[in-house]
């Protein structure tokens, strides 16, 4: 039996003792909101209003930037500076009605490198969702969506001697099938996708350097059912599954071999808000991804998947994050990675209007099947300030750092990137 069939199998038995044990609605057992986090709290003087458009509210804003950057291209030596000019819009609608809901999110962004023309590129992306109220309890939705992207310089899978980034479109559809009571809660999710990247360019030469062995198509499926124990601790188990597959396969070692792997994820954990100082979600479990060749070996270990929020006061927010999983890093030679990572958080409401944070990230990854190790730091300080429901500033500062060791590096993909910028947000 295969792993999708088992989870929806699973999914169905859940659902018949969800459906047994339900009782009327009542009191918000999910309700975290003791607290406002600094950022999701909303200045009245400061924040605009949503448009209405008929029977849609919009939100929107146009967006500019100047950011200097001295490592464009992500490299150890030959470092290269420029300075990035961003500018972009985002729109995002959804209707008013007491039941149902549409939404659309569309965003265009262009970063134009001012000395480095090839490193210009687009970030375009557009997703229509609707969700379908069948009753009090249960809701069904769908979702699609479209993304055609360019691959940082400070991705893991980069290749070191390329001239400009990596782009790549994604398309894909979700659904989802979710059950609401007051204490029990079924959440179920279903995303196709597929992922297609455009051959990068040798520098000096112009020579093709083909990415056709990276273009895959995913399916993957989440089924998680909670029960609240009290107004402020619910429980929960959770699954999830994977299928990856390569549109082609790769030779390595003289032989062809297929990339194709199936995975699943079994957790179970807590969602609580146990004062009004501390909330979080917190998941430990066991993950397994198994290669479709023999040639490469199966992975399985602990899964954790953990955030926190605290609130030392009503004017701070401090997060912490983090989470141990495998993922697939588009390195040739190595089909996935473990990755670990830990990251914290702090936001500072200075003044109504200024909000002053900062983030440090650190994540590791041990590549499969090749001696390589991966550590990265990405620390970074945003000072915002809102002078009025119209006109919002920004700047900030980032340092991201990439440590690569082991026999299996081919050539020398460490280095440290620092950025610093400002921005304007402009609202209707």
């Amino acid at each position: 039996m295969s792993n999708f069939k088992r989870v929806c199998l699973l999914s169905v038995a859940a659902g018949g003792l969800v459906t047994t044990n339900a009782v009327a609605q009542g009191e918000n057992y999910y309700s975290r909101d003791k607290y406002e986090s600094v950022l999701d709290r909303r200045q009245e003087d400061f924040d605009p209003e949503p448009i209405r458009l008929g029977a849609f509210l919009v939100n929107s804003y146009a967006s500019a930037s100047a950011t200097y950057i001295d490592n464009v291209q992500a490299t150890n030596s030959n470092k290269i500076s420029d300075t990035i000019a961003r500018i972009g819009l985002e729109v995002a609608a959804r209707t008013n009605w007491n039941v149902h809901e549409v939404g659309l999110q569309v965003s265009a962004y262009r970063n134009e490198y001012l000395d480095i023309g090839d490193e210009s590129t687009n970030d375009l992306r557009a997703r229509l969702r609707g969700r379908l109220d069948v009753n009090r309890n249960v809701s069904l939705g769908a979702a699609v969506f479209a993304e055609d992207l360019a691959e940082p310089r400070t991705d893991l899978a980069n290749s070191v001697g390329l001239d400009r980034p990596v782009e790549h479109t994604r398309v894909g559809a979700a659904f989802d099938a979710n059950y609401y009571s007051d204490r029990f809660r079924w959440e179920n999710l279903v995303e196709l996708s597929e992922e297609d990247f455009e051959d990068g360019r040798q520098t000096g030469t112009g020579t093709p350097i083909d990415q056709d062995y990276r273009d895959n198509s995913v399916t993957y499926a989440r089924s998680r059912l909670s029960y609240a124990v009290s107004p402020n601790l619910a429980v929960f188990t959770q699954g999830t599954i994977r299928e990856l597959s390569y549109d082609q396969n790769q030779v390595l070692t003289g032989n062809v071999r297929s990339r194709d792997s199936s995975g699943y994820t079994v957790s179970a954990g807590v969602d609580f808000e146990l004062t009004s100082l501390v909330r979080g979600d917190i998941a430990i479990g066991y993950f397994s991804e198994d290669k479709e060749d023999d040639f490469f070996e199966d992975v399985d270990g602990l899964s954790v998947d953990g955030r926190m929020e605290w609130f030392p006061t009503r004017l701070t927010t401090v997060g912490f994050r983090a989470g141990r999983r495998v993922v697939d890093i588009g390195v040739f030679d190595s089909p996935s990675a473990l990755q670990t990572s830990f990251g914290a958080s702090i936001d500072h409401e200075l003044r109504r209007n200024i909000i002053l944070s900062a983030a440090a990230n650190i994540v590791s990854y041990d590549y499969q099947e090749i001696d390589r190790t991966d550590d990265v730091n990405d620390l970074s300080l945003t000072a915002a300030y809102k002078m009025n429901k119209r006109v919002h500033f920004e700047t900030f500062a980032r340092h991201i750092n990439r440590d690569s060791s082991g026999t299996g590096v081919f050539g020398d993909p460490s280095y440290d990137v620092n950025l610093v910028g400002v921005g304007l947000k402009l609202y209707p």
